[in-house]
């Protein structure tokens, strides 16, 4: 099946049927900071109940500190947050093929600095349309708002963008807030489930915070 995700924003779709997954991130900035510093996050994650069939839920809990003795203070695991976000497919129009609609809290509760953090309230609105001879290409857009989206995720702001994949890979362009981020991932056949993901964030230089993503995912 095509795959075509948005980096950056919350997706209309999410986790579902009793699927788990997990991500390692890099980026060479620090967003709180706003310092060229190297950081990153591990987030592992469990999605419950089908939504083509009423809300289906994703649990996320995220690992915001991953110091070690080469950078940062060295003290892993003592920064970290949990989400929710409930989502359901709904009727799709009649330009797509699928539709859905998503609610949820970032940073719902946490430990360490974390907890000085906004909550991001968000909904979201995600349609998916397959085109080419036999689908084998896919195109997702994405609109919603949330509390804590702009101004390096402190006020509220609209979010939307457009991703485009097959089975292999795809490419997305979003704007979280007044940033924009261009998106890739790539798919290895060799591995189901797994995908390498790199994002140039904030590249129009809003925020002056340009910055380079690097992901890791696998779900089961």
């Amino acid at each position: 099946m095509p795959k075509a995700g948005v980096a950056g924003i919350s997706s209309g779709f999410g986790a579902a049927n009793n699927s788990i997954f997990a991500a390692i991130s890099y980026t060479n900035r620090d967003t709180q900071t706003g310092g060229i510093d190297n950081d990153g996050s591990i987030a592992f994650g469990v999605g419950l109940g089908d939504p083509a069939k009423g809300f289906a839920a994703e649990l996320t809990v995220g690992i915001t500190s991953v110091s070690t003795k080469y950078w940062g203070d060295g003290k892993f695991g003592d920064e970290g947050n949990i989400s929710l976000k409930v989502h359901r497919q709904l009727a799709a129009p009649n330009f797509a093929d699928a539709a859905s609609f998503s609610a949820g809290i970032s940073n719902l509760t946490g430990w360490g600095s974390t907890t000085e953090l906004p909550q991001n309230v968000h909904v979201s609105y995600s349609l998916l349309n397959y085109f080419g001879s036999y689908d084998e290409r896919a195109i997702m857009a994405t609109l919603g708002y949330g509390t804590a989206v702009a101004d390096v995720e402190t006020t509220g702001s609209m979010f939307y963008g457009i991703g485009y994949g097959s089975s292999d890979y795809s490419v997305s362009i979003s704007s979280p807030g007044e940033e924009l981020w261009l998106g890739a991932n790539w798919y290895p056949r060799s591995i189901k489930g797994m995908s390498l993901g790199v994002a140039l964030a904030d590249f129009n230089d809003e925020n002056d915070r340009q910055r380079t993503i690097l992901t890791i995912g696998k779900s089961w």
